[in-house]
């Protein structure tokens, strides 16, 4: 697998070429909640077995909390078209498909690719799986996505980095010996201290990642097969003006005579 693909609006679609980036959202924003519940469920399991922890176990903790109000996702796919996408993305009939070679990725600055996996039973995977695993966890039902996952977090290039950061703050400041035995009730407080004296804005949905400078990005762009005549002219010119590789309409539908 070289190449993935991602079927937006064309506003959106607009909107990226504009800021040449891609705009990431946080977990509480994807329309599945039992995702966001999976990587809350992680969380929760390890503040409720004591009235306190140690200080390896809290300073665990309290990373896994800071990373996740820290954490940006875009979906994409491994499908290069099917009429299921271009009906769940329809967008009015002029959504549009975008295509990008996957090793592109390591290119954007704090990005790695997970490949999604489907289960049955997520109560046994919260029990079994590590917190950063969850993240590519999504219910049996939407398998016919073949979703491939982008993450970022936001400064943190994945987990080991985002505990370095945390930890030289806490060493720069001396609040280490905080984490003897700390109540549980504490591990929350803590982690709002940490976030706003790091400066990480908890307000923030959304996260831009920026794409400007790997060349010939977005590899090609098709409409949608249900999109009228002028919307397919419309298209072309604006890809022609912004130099992209433009395929037309999707041709899923029509008959070869």
């Amino acid at each position: 697998m070289s190449k993935i693909y991602r079927f937006i609006s064309f506003e959106s679609f607009v909107d990226m070429i504009m800021k040449q980036s891609l705009t990431f959202v946080h977990p509480t924003l994807w329309d599945d909640p039992y995702e966001l519940n999976l990587i809350e469920s992680k969380l929760k399991k390890t503040t409720d077995s004591a009235d306190s922890i140690s200080t390896k176990h809290a300073l665990e903790t309290i990373l896994q909390q800071i990373i996740t109000n820290k954490l940006y996702c875009q979906s994409w796919t491994k499908i290069n078209e099917s009429d299921a996408l271009w009906r769940i993305y329809n967008n009015n009939n002029t959504s549009v498909r975008i295509e990008i070679d996957l090793n592109d990725i390591s290119k954007l600055e704090n990005v790695e690719d997970l490949e999604v996996e489907y289960v049955e039973d997520l109560n046994e995977i919260v029990e079994k799986d590590s917190f950063y695993d969850l993240i590519k966890i999504k219910r049996k039902a939407f398998s016919h996505e073949s979703e491939i996952r982008l993450v970022t977090h936001y400064k943190f290039n994945g987990t080991e980095d985002a505990q370095e950061y945390v930890k030289d703050y806490l060493k720069l400041s001396g609040d280490s010996w905080l984490y003897k035995d700390i109540a549980i009730e504490e591990i929350s407080t803590e982690v709002k201290r940490i976030i706003s004296k790091l400066n990480l804005n908890l307000k923030d949905k959304t996260f831009q990642v920026y794409y400007g400078h790997i060349d010939n990005f977005i590899n090609s762009v098709m409409l949608n097969p249900f999109a009228p005549e002028w919307f397919n002219k419309t298209l072309k010119m604006f890809c022609e003006q912004n130099g992209i590789n433009y395929l037309g309409k999707s041709e899923l539908y029509r008959i070869n005579k």
